[in-house]
């Protein structure tokens, strides 16, 4: 009888246990998507810090409190902020895959127009939902939680993955073509996922045509292979107009990038070379044949190869050499942190470096169309020390050093807008004109420009300034700097700024 009465009292003692901590049969699971995420001993920036965790490793979740999660890790528990990760049901409530059929649909903390805004989707965003309520649909978007309408909600026909990731094995033949993309930049990693975080499959060249099959976040989902899919950056990449890759153009040119470009008798390095030309040389082409193009050379048809050409329409000029407002600068761009240097993280999930690569890959195709010639501290997620930054700055012809950044702040910190940062005193009237353009382009709050003592501008004899080209912090702020519009319009901005300038 006793010990029948010590198991009721234990049952009950264990139960109440989980109820305090706050847990289910089923435990949902926390999936951490940054590296170094801190590990604290209380839900708040302001507990100790016990340890760290990383992307992709997943924590049986203890406790929910406010914004932070209370996980099972290293055998105790700690508490992660749940804005840097996904949660992961056990026991899934969701009734299919759906997308965002607009820009800036509202994220609510209830399920009516009288809820808060916590947060927004934009088009083609893809969500699974987990309970509704009437019309009202419960979602997870980033390390954003709540409500959205379910009219503004379409089923997305494929069962591939909410997260917007995808196998590279997965066959791709229930998902339909939305369109095509051509490769704009000379190797073209094709990735798992629509982030400079996904694993590397395979790499494409400059000149190549593929079909897409999603689009999110600026990035692209391609088929390659044979029914292999993968992601590719959308700031390296144009789309295509019609459906044909290949074929007789009519109002199509390349120009040559290179002195001594190799000009051949067939699509392929195999094939004899017939003569050589310069960089500038501009030919019509007649057919496009993978990554090759078949141009007119010499009274006769011939090949060169499509990475290492920018096309162009008949008659137009080359833009490195067009007589634009830039022409004979020299910009250095300089995209803030990347590789194991992620920078901010912002509420949604966006990572600064990712924002200021692609937003550098767009000012220089602007910078370069306008006469400039660019230089870039990094093309690709890497990590560059702060001292190589201003050393190939130092070293360089460079007119001028602009390292792009997105700001954050603290989340009790309400704070958007642009500011542009200098050091050097003589170097106030670049950072005004930057400030100016940048404001009059895309409408963001004037923060100003301010003295700023970062080693990229303090230890460079250039003229240099840091730009702030928004608050991923916020979460509405994020939703607009990630865009490509809002990109293209700061970087609008940026090359009326230096133009002005160099007036």
């Amino acid at each position: 009888m006793k010990k029948g009465l010590f198991l009721i009292v234990f049952l009950l003692a264990a139960f109440s246990l989980m109820e305090a901590e706050g847990r289910t049969a089923h435990a949902d699971q926390a999936v951490i998507q940054v590296d170094y995420l801190n590990v604290r001993t209380g839900p708040d920036t302001s507990y100790n810090r016990i340890g760290q965790v990383h992307a992709n490793e997943t924590y049986t979740i203890v406790k929910k409190q406010n914004d932070w999660l209370k996980i099972n890790w290293n055998g105790k528990t700690g508490w992660v902020a749940e804005w840097l990760t996904t949660v992961k049901k056990e026991t899934s409530q969701a009734s299919g895959t759906y997308y965002s059929k607009y820009d800036y649909l509202r994220i609510r903390s209830s399920a009516g127009l009288n809820g808060k805004i916590k947060g927004y989707l934009m088009k083609n965003d893809v969500v699974t939902p987990q309970k509704s309520s009437g019309k009202w649909v419960y979602i997870q978007h980033g390390g954003i939680k709540g409500w959205v309408h379910g009219d503004y909600l379409a089923q997305k026909k494929s069962s591939n993955s909410s997260s917007g990731s995808s196998s590279s094995n997965e066959s791709s033949g229930s998902q339909s073509v939305i369109g095509k993309i051509k490769v704009d930049t000379p190797v073209l990693n094709v990735r798992s996922q629509n982030s400079t975080k996904g694993t590397i499959l395979t790499q494409i060249k400059k000149g190549g045509v593929y079909e897409y099959i999603n689009e999110k976040d600026r990035w692209y989902q391609i088929k390659w292979g044979n029914g292999r899919t993968g992601w590719v950056a959308g700031w390296l990449v144009d789309p295509v107009s019609g459906n044909s890759s290949s074929g007789t153009t009519t109002n199509t040119a390349v120009t040559l990038d290179y002195n001594y470009t190799n000009i051949r008798s067939g699509p392929s390095t195999g094939y004899k070379v017939v003569g050589r030309a310069h960089k500038g040389d501009q030919f019509d082409v007649i057919a496009e044949e993978g990554r090759w193009y078949k141009i007119k050379f010499n009274g006769m048809t011939a090949y060169v190869a499509g990475w290492i050409v920018t096309e162009t329409t008949k008659g137009a000029q080359h833009t490195s050499s067009s007589s634009g407002s830039l022409k004979g600068k020299t910009i250095m761009l300089d995209p803030g942190h990347g590789g194991r240097d992620s920078g901010a993280v912002g509420r949604a999930g966006s990572h600064e470096s990712d924002l200021t690569l692609s937003t550098a890959h767009i000012l220089k195709k602007q910078l370069e169309q306008a006469g400039a010639e660019v230089l870039m501290t990094r093309s690709s997620d890497e990590y560059v020390a702060l001292s190589a930054r201003t050393y190939y700055s130092n070293a360089s012809s460079a007119d001028a050093f602009i390292s792009l950044h997105y700001n954050s702040a603290p989340l009790y910190i309400a704070a958007t807008g642009l500011n542009t940062y200098y050091y050097h005193s003589k170097n106030k009237n670049l950072a005004s004109d930057l400030q100016a353009g940048m404001v009059q382009k895309t409408g963001l709050r004037d923060r100003g420009i301010k003295y700023g003592n970062f080693h990229v501008i303090r230890e460079n004899r250039k003229p240099s300034v840091l730009l702030e080209l928004g608050f991923i912090s916020d979460a509405r702020e994020e939703q607009t700097v990630r865009t490509s519009s809002y990109q293209e319009k700061v970087s609008q901005g940026v090359t009326q700024g230096l133009i002005q300038y160099f007036k």
